[in-house]
C-alpha cells in the first residue's frame, strides 16, 4: 500500500477510512519525532459535491479556534494537487467504539469517567455556540496519560454547526445515534443530548438503545418512538438511570436541558478527575496543612473537606493499582485528620469529650505533617 507524501511527515500506518478521507499515523521529521494523525482528504472525490466541501472548511475552521483537553487538537493543515491533509494530534487508545466492544458492558463508574469529559467538551462548545451534531462512539477518541488514564477527546467536526444555525441544512449525523427531530428534518442544539444518551446506554449494556438489522427497521423505530427500557438485569445507580431517561426523551421540550445536565448531582462537573482538579486538590491539601499548623481549625477542615471531594475523584478514576493504592492511602490519611478536627471543634463546642486525648493527636498530626 501506497502512503501519501505529507510535508514535514512520514506516514507510518493506516488507521481508518471514510467517503472521502482516509486516516493515517505519521511522525514530524524533525524535532522530537511526535506522532499526529493525518486525515487525507481526497480533492477528487469532494470537488463535485458542495456539502462535502461545506463540511471540510467547517470542520477546519472549528478546529482551529477549538481548544480544549477533550477535543481533538488540530495541529495544522495542508495540501497537495491531490489532497488535503488535516494534522491532529494522535489519540494511541483508539475510540469508545472500539473500547465498549473490546469489554462488552462498560462498568458503570469507567462510563460515569467518560460522560464527565464529554459533557466537560460540551460545555466548552456550549459556550462558543457549536453543535457538534454526530456525536458516536467512533468520534470519541481515547489517549492514555502518562498516569495510564483514559482520557477521551471528542473528534470529527464536519457536520458541526452554529448554534443559531442549527437545524438547517437536513439531517446530519449518523442514524443510529440521531435525535427524533433530525429525522424529522426539524430540530437545535438539544438533538446532541440525544445522542449523549445513546452513547450512555450503549456504554451501559453493550447495543445502542435502537439497535437494528436494517435501516428500515431502525428508522421505524425512531419514528414510531418505540419505548426505550432498561435491560432487566442491569444494575445502574439511582442517578445513573435518572440522567439516562432525561436525556433519551423522544420530545425535545421534556428532554433535560443543557444547563440541567452540567449542572446534575450524578455528574458532579465541579470535581470531575483532571489535572486542574488534581492540582486545586493539592493546593488546598498545602492551605489545609498550614492552617492547621497555625491552629485555624475550622478554615483547615473546610479547606480539607474541598480537597478530599476532589481527590476521592480522582482515586476512583485510577487504572494503574500502585498509582490507586497511593493515592488512596494519602486520601485516608486526610480523611483521618479531617475527622479528628470535626471530633476536636464539636468537644469545644459541646464540652463532650471525644474519649481520647484529642489534642495531643491534633498536635503530633501537625508535627508529623511538616
Amino acid at each position: 500500500m501506497a502512503f501519501p507524501k505529507v510535508e514535514g511527515y512520514v506516514v507510518t500506518e493506516r488507521l481508518g477510512s471514510g467517503s472521502y478521507s482516509t486516516v493515517y499515523k505519521a511522525y514530524t521529521k524533525v524535532g522530537g519525532r511526535s506522532i499526529v494523525a493525518v486525515k487525507c482528504v481526497d480533492r477528487s472525490k469532494v470537488k463535485h459535491s458542495g456539502t462535502a466541501v461545506d463540511n471540510l472548511i467547517t470542520e477546519i475552521r472549528l478546529l482551529k479556534t477549538l481548544t480544549h483537553p477533550h477535543i481533538v487538537q488540530m495541529k495544522e493543515f495542508t495540501w497537495d494537487d491531490k489532497n488535503i491533509y488535516i494534522i491532529t494530534e494522535f489519540c494511541c487508545g483508539g475510540d469508545l467504539s472500539k473500547y465498549i466492544h473490546r469489554y462488552g458492558r462498560v462498568p458503570e463508574k469507567q462510563v460515569l469517567y467518560f460522560l464527565q469529559q464529554l459533557a466537560s467538551a460540551l460545555k466548552f462548545l456550549r459556550e462558543k455556540g457549536v453543535v457538534h451534531m454526530d456525536l458516536k462512539p467512533h468520534n470519541l477518541l481515547l489517549h492514555k496519560d502518562s498516569d495510564g488514564k483514559y482520557i477521551l477527546k471528542v473528534a470529527d467536526f464536519g457536520f458541526a454547526q452554529l448554534t443559531s444555525e442549527a437545524g438547517g441544512g437536513g439531517a446530519r449525523g449518523s442514524p443510529l445515534y440521531m435525535a427524533p427531530e433530525v429525522v424529522r428534518g426539524r430540530y437545535d442544539a438539544r438533538a446532541d443530548l440525544w445522542s449523549v444518551g445513546v452513547i450512555m446506554y450503549e456504554c451501559l449494556f453493550g447495543r445502542a438503545p435502537y439497535s437494528s438489522t436494517t435501516l428500515k427497521e431502525l428508522v421505524d423505530k425512531i419514528q414510531n418512538q418505540a419505548p426505550i427500557e432498561i435491560p432487566r438485569n442491569s444494575c445502574i445507580s439511582v442517578g445513573c438511570q435518572d440522567l439516562l431517561t432525561r436525556l433519551l426523551q423522544h420530545d425535545p421540550d421534556r428532554r433535560i436541558t443543557y444547563e440541567e445536565l452540567f449542572a446534575h448531582e450524578y455528574l458532579d462537573l465541579e470535581h470531575m478527575p483532571s489535572k486542574e482538579n488534581y492540582q486545586k486538590a493539592v493546593q488546598l491539601i498545602k492551605q489545609a496543612i498550614e492552617l492547621d499548623s497555625n491552629w485555624q481549625l475550622k478554615e483547615a477542615l473546610q479547606a480539607y473537606s474541598a480537597a478530599l471531594r476532589l481527590l476521592v475523584a480522582a482515586a476512583r478514576a485510577h487504572t494503574d493499582t500502585l498509582a490507586k493504592e497511593a493515592l488512596t492511602a494519602k486520601v485516608t490519611r486526610y480523611m483521618e485528620r479531617a475527622e479528628e478536627i470535626k471530633q476536636y471543634l464539636k468537644y469545644c463546642e459541646t464540652g463532650v469529650a471525644p474519649g481520647d486525648d484529642v489534642q495531643q493527636r491534633l498536635r503530633e498530626w501537625i508535627s508529623n505533617a511538616k
